[in-house]
């Protein structure tokens, strides 16, 4: 076989143009980092590295979550820190008060609790992130305000609501405290409901229930069977004098597990708190049916967290210091339990810290475990990457040598 000038330069030419390439490819990896360009270059690599990146991802979406997180608990902290320094300082004053002489001074003591009570309500209302701290999930306007005459203070927004962030691919962790569960009144409906019980047998139970002003009221709760696992609820508030001033506008539909007992909708929905409001009383309370059960008795029982919220409860301290009155000592014992809540959610808040850093931690080693195994499937080992490129040119140059020799002729030669 005769091979012809012509054949000698396009093997030469077709060589130069390897190299070359081979060249432009290891200056493109040594620039980039990453050896894998397109998918056919290595498929199975280009899967792994795919699924790395998608894994990274969300990792990296998971800690953002984490810190925003971290941020709105260290600022909840700070403020229920700031409500329970001034909560103590109002215990110390009604303690003082329990001296003889220093109840000649009762309206100097009404000041300096009231300068406590407005500080907590500036601490109540404030932001982190643009979001009232103790809002839940209504943003629409400040938690709580005096009321227009000034004589309570009146909750403005449904305070509940929990704010939630997904930390890892299965869990979502609160990372509010609800205004609702550290200064609302909360009524449970504890106990439980008789399944046996003929359809149209009626539960009724009922308790003592206190205006903002600590006027007395009574709040009845009726729950009559419509079917079976089936309930309707109805309630009703009536004054000291027997008069009812409010009665509810419907009847909330209660359904409940046929095999767990557990209370599944009201009016179709997850159970949540309903929120009972006599603007007109000045009566503001919740009523929590979720710890309600169906079993074989009926004991219904209602249960408040408190009488009176603690803002109000304050209030009726101070204008009744004002009036000459002393403090109770169950209005001691009502600002005691609440400083007890109010370190019961802090330590609620440390878990919380807790669990978010331990995740925090594994996540951040994922994260550097999965980055390794990507730089092993498609890093390049920038050193190796260079004493190849230095062959390849060398490779390069020394061809070019070579074809000077092995071509030498020029159109000249054929003339």
């Amino acid at each position: 076989m005769r091979i012809t000038d012509s054949m000698m330069s396009n093997y030469y030419i077709g060589s130069i143009n390897k190299l070359k390439d081979r060249i432009a490819l290891l200056q493109r990896q040594i620039s980039s980092g990453v050896r894998i360009e397109k998918p056919s270059d290595s498929p199975t690599g280009a899967v792994r590295v795919i699924r790395n990146n998608d894994q990274l991802s969300q990792i990296d979406t998971y800690l953002k979550n984490i810190q925003t997180g971290l941020s709105f608990l260290d600022q909840t902290t700070f403020a229920l820190q700031s409500i329970q320094d001034e909560v103590v300082n109002v215990v110390g004053k009604l303690e003082e008060l329990n001296n003889p002489i220093n109840q000649q001074n009762m309206s100097l003591y009404a000041d300096m609790i009231e300068n406590s009570l407005r500080l907590m309500l500036d601490v109540s209302n404030s932001k982190a992130d643009g979001k009232y701290i103790f809002g839940g999930t209504d943003q629409s306007g400040k938690p709580f305000s005096f009321s227009s005459d000034g004589q309570t203070v009146e909750q403005n927004t449904k305070i509940n609501g929990l704010v939630n962030v997904r930390i890892s691919q299965s869990i979502q962790q609160r990372i509010n405290i609800t205004g609702l569960e550290i200064f609302g009144t909360i009524i449970s409906t504890d106990g439980t409901l008789d399944k046996n019980s003929a359809v149209g047998s009626i539960v009724t139970q009922s308790r003592n229930v206190f205006d903002n002003l600590g006027n007395q009221y009574n709040l009845q709760v009726n729950l009559q069977k419509t079917n079976s696992n089936q309930y309707q609820l109805t309630y009703s508030i009536v004054d000291g004098g027997g008069n009812t001033v409010y009665s509810s506008p419907t009847a909330n539909q209660l359904v409940f597990n046929s095999t767990t007992g557990a209370l599944e909708t009201v009016d179709g929905k997850a159970p949540s708190t309903i929120n009972i409001n006599v603007p007109s009383n000045r009566i503001n309370f919740n009523l929590d049916l979720s710890q309600l059960r169906e079993t074989d008795t009926n004991q219904l029982l209602l249960n408040a967290n408190q009488d009176i919220d603690i803002f109000n409860q304050l209030k009726i301290i101070i204008n009744n210091l004002r009036n000459g009155i002393p403090p109770t000592e169950e209005q001691r014992a009502a600002v005691n339990a609440f400083n007890s809540k109010v370190v019961g959610k802090l330590s609620e808040i440390g878990n919380i810290v807790n669990q978010f850093s331990a995740i925090e931690s594994m996540l951040t080693q994922q994260n550097l475990d999965i980055t390794e195994n990507n730089s092993q499937v498609n890093g390049v080992d920038v050193a190796k990457a260079i004493i190849d490129l230095q062959n390849q040119d060398y490779l390069l140059q020394l061809s070019q040598k070579l074809a000077a020799t092995i071509l030498p002729k020029s159109l000249l030669d054929y003339l």
